[in-house]
């Protein structure tokens, strides 16, 4: 039976941000070429540094090591890793 895909539009249809949940796979897609993809089995941990000017960098944390980031305006990134969090 194939896994449901989740998605989420980080700022709107209109921000060109969207992460996607399939195939056990957290992928980031940027219509500015900024893309990671991401084992969910790999990831322990989110979180969010403030990085100054409203933004915030989303780390995708595991076994101690930053597997991916992204600079996003600080309540994306916050709504970001809850979405993460809750459907990893």
């Amino acid at each position: 039976m194939p896994e449901k895909t989740l998605k989420y539009n980080i700022g709107g249809i209109l921000a060109g941000k969207k992460l996607i949940i399939e195939d056990g796979f957290l992928t980031y897609k940027s219509v500015y070429a900024q893309n990671f993809v991401v084992e969910l089995g790999k990831i322990e941990t989110v979180v969010v540094d403030t990085v100054g000017f409203g933004k915030g960098l989303l780390k995708i944390v595991g076994s101690g090591t930053t597997l991916a980031s992204v600079k996003l305006p600080l309540p994306w990134a916050t709504k970001a890793q809850r979405w993460i969090l809750s459907n990893k």
